[in-house]
């Protein structure tokens, strides 16, 4: 990255750092278009994916941002992901306080109004340039892929099929693989009950050191299950759901993909806005509900949110627990097949003597009874889970 000694020198005295990006609709650049020797303008929509080139190069970077749409934000929380250090100035319509604090408790080191003044973003760049550190060149990371779990409504099984699914992901990635369960139920996360765990430390204890993270603090929060299979578990204190940073909670999962082959998120059902953009960016999200037609309202409700959200529809695996074995047919399936729009990956046959008994020795259903349709069943999806994910890695 620059070291900011390299300027332009513009026409009214101030200088400009050499590498600043701006990514924004035509409509909202204003009088920019002057400077465009000086910066280079990358004419995007609000939800647009930036040129990966241009992140890699960009020193400072100048984006657009749409507060009301979610993928708007989105494309901002996974550039920061991808370039922590990465000055970034936001220009928004309005600019609505609430959303200010909020950007700029992410880390954004400025924002503006739009249409951008040139006069106004000059001196924002220099101001910024002035407060950046020179830091070494980005080395890119290999992140794990992350499948987040969600429940159509409360009370589904998504925890269940979040934790048995986990257990069995790393044998999918070869040899040495190991996956995550991060908890993010913050208010009544169950995984670790499940998991027949009581963890001493929990994501909060990232959260409060969330600049300080290091291999040595992720192994103290980390809860070896067995089965390659680690869990960062909920908090023990509940608090407003909405309380949590959707700075710390992302920079907690990129900490996380780090460090491990696959990462599964157990989410909320009631989601909360810091959920949104988790949802959008996960490579999968899986979307529980319970096999029966009356129940399957909920099941629509999610997939109206997900695809509100842009979520591709190859990348959302419906899963439908806990079916009558023996009642249920293909027919059955194809009958809420044709309800939902969407295919169903995955069914779960209810077994509730089986479940009950997994989850009080803290194991997956197969270590119980192998051959047991449930545990083939829970097999099948995290093979097809797996083989979605791991395409790229």
């Amino acid at each position: 990255m620059t070291d900011f000694s390299d300027t332009y020198e513009t026409d009214n005295g101030m200088t400009l750092p050499e590498g600043v990006h701006v990514f924004a609709r035509k409509e909202a650049l204003g009088n920019v278009a002057i400077l465009e020797d000086s910066v280079t303008l990358h004419r995007l929509g609000t939800a647009e994916d930036f040129p990966e080139q241009a992140v890699a190069q960009a020193a400072i970077a100048v984006v657009e941002i749409d507060s009301d749409d979610p993928a708007s934000l989105a494309r901002l929380e996974r550039l920061r992901a991808k370039r922590p250090s990465l000055p970034v100035i936001a220009g928004l319509q309005d600019a609505p306080v609430r959303t200010v604090r909020s950007l700029l408790r992410k880390g954004v080191s400025d924002v503006l109004e739009l249409p951008f003044s040139s006069e106004e973003l000059i001196a924002a760049i220099v101001d910024v340039s002035r407060d950046a550190k020179p830091s070494a060149p980005a080395v890119p990371t290999k992140l794990a892929p992350v499948v987040a779990v969600l429940g159509a409504a409360g009370g589904v099984g998504a925890t269940t099929v979040a934790t048995q699914l986990a257990t069995m992901l790393s044998s999918r990635f070869g040899e040495g693989a190991r996956t995550a369960l991060v908890d993010l139920s913050l208010q009544s996360g169950d995984a670790g009950a499940y998991l027949d765990q009581r963890p001493r430390m929990t994501i909060s204890h990232l959260f409060d050191a969330i600049d300080k993270i290091d291999d040595d603090l992720m192994r103290s929060v980390a809860v070896d299950c067995g089965d390659d299979l680690d869990l960062f578990a909920a908090p023990d204190d509940i608090d407003p759901i909405e309380s949590a940073s959707a700075d710390a909670i992302a920079r907690m999962i990129r900490e996380t993909r780090k460090r491990y082959s696959a990462v599964v998120l157990d989410m909320p059902a009631t989601l909360p806005n810091w959920a949104m953009p988790i949802l959008l960016s996960a490579d999968e999200v899986v979307l529980v509900g319970v096999g029966r037609i009356a129940a399957l309202r909920h099941v629509k409700r999610k997939l109206s949110l997900l695809q509100m959200l842009g979520r591709e529809r190859q990348n959302i695996s419906i899963v439908l627990n806990r079916i009558s074995g023996g009642l249920f047919k293909r027919s059955d399936v194809s009958q809420m097949e044709d309800l939902l729009g969407y295919d169903v990956a995955q069914t779960l046959e209810e077994d509730t003597q089986l479940v009950e008994e997994a989850q009080l020795q803290g194991v997956g259903v197969s270590t119980l009874q192998k051959r047991a349709r449930l545990s083939r069943q829970i097999a099948d999806l995290a093979t097809s889970i797996s083989a979605k994910i791991g395409k790229e890695y």
